[in-house]
């Protein structure tokens, strides 16, 4: 069943990677086209809704390339290495990325001229999501503190009980996410990590091409029409409904192992490896570039937008990359991103 040679598979990893980074961003440049609810149905909106829905594999198939990196089969590593190594790489970045966005949305309210309590930014902190973007990285805390144990218990069953455990997994978290109407994020942030540990699992499953997908690319086709369909049905000028962009709506998890499947078994797609390392920076600066490139007047939502906001994904990406490359090259601001 596998279908390309280990060290092929690790090389498409990171054309993954910056795929992700590239779709998270076009993701996040769409939205900005959805905000105004009463545009909806729109030619602008329309469109802003169809590249958004078309992105929404960008978080699943990054958790997927984690799953298969750190689900390896070579000796495990030391409780206290592994602990070390992958909190000080997520730690630092999460409480400066934090500090700088909350100053930035407390000096974006002051420009705009809205008066917001300081027990308004703490609240954020508390609840995990200082910015929009930063959830990922503290329900990545999560996933850090199991990963061992999951490992573990990876190696020590069968195929099927694996198989049959991502199948258990997901589908209770698909339930949820139709129970809660999408409403994705609530309680305490350590415990995000649970529902994508689906993903997480599926990565090396199919990594080790343990998974055969028939028609993916029709598959693809088929979810992201379904997903931007399902936002244009369930919402309205007055109401905007967002479950089908849900990481576990009934069409993301079919999207995002369709993609993840066509990068490890598809058409060779360039690896770009200079841009591997810059992925994770970018996933942070980039909001904050969007954010500047709205307010000096480069894009306003709702004009143009068929052909707009991949040019502006496009700069937003060459920017923050170019940011992150800048960062890199000192050794204190280098550990940030």
């Amino acid at each position: 069943m596998n279908t390309t040679m280990p060290s092929d598979r690790y090389e498409r990893l990171d054309t993954a990677r910056w795929l992700a980074a590239m779709a998270v961003v076009l993701l996040h440049c769409a939205s900005q086209g959805l905000a105004d609810e009463a545009a909806h149905g729109t030619f602008a909106w329309t469109m802003a809704n169809l590249y958004d829905a078309a992105m929404r594999w960008c978080v699943p198939v990054f958790v997927m390339i984690s799953g298969a990196l750190l689900l390896d089969p070579r000796p495990a590593e030391p409780l206290r290495l592994f602990y070390r190594k992958r909190m000080t790489r997520i730690v630092l970045p999460l409480a400066m990325w934090t500090l700088f966005y909350i100053v930035w949305r407390a000096a974006s309210a002051r420009i705009d001229g809205d008066q917001v309590p300081w027990t308004v930014w703490l609240g954020a902190i508390a609840a995990g999501k200082p910015y929009y973007h930063l959830w990922y990285l503290y329900m990545l805390v999560g996933l850090y503190l199991v990963t061992p144990f999951v490992r573990r218990a990876y190696w020590a069953v069968s195929e099927r009980v694996r198989l049959t455990a991502v199948t258990v997994v997901l589908g209770l978290a698909m339930i949820q996410a139709a129970w809660h109407d999408g409403a994705e994020h609530g309680g305490l942030f350590l415990t995000w990590f649970a529902p994508f540990l689906g993903y997480f699992v599926l990565g090396r499953l199919m990594f080790d091409g343990h998974v055969r997908l028939r028609h993916a690319a029709l598959l693809l086709a088929a979810s992201i029409l379904g997903t931007a369909v399902g936002i244009y049905a369930m919402s309205s000028p007055s109401s905007f409904q967002t479950y089908f962009y849900n990481n576990f709506s009934v069409t993301v998890p079919v999207m995002s192992v369709a993609v993840y499947y066509l990068i490890l078994h598809g058409p060779r797609l360039p690896r770009l490896a200079a841009l591997v390392p810059l992925t994770f920076g970018i996933y942070l600066i980039h909001p904050a570039i969007i954010d500047l490139l709205m307010r000096a007047g480069f894009y306003q939502p709702g004009s143009g937008d068929a052909w707009v906001i991949p040019v502006l994904a496009c700069v937003v990406f060459m920017l923050s990359a170019g940011i992150v490359w800048l960062m890199r090259q000192h050794r204190l601001t280098a550990r940030l991103v």
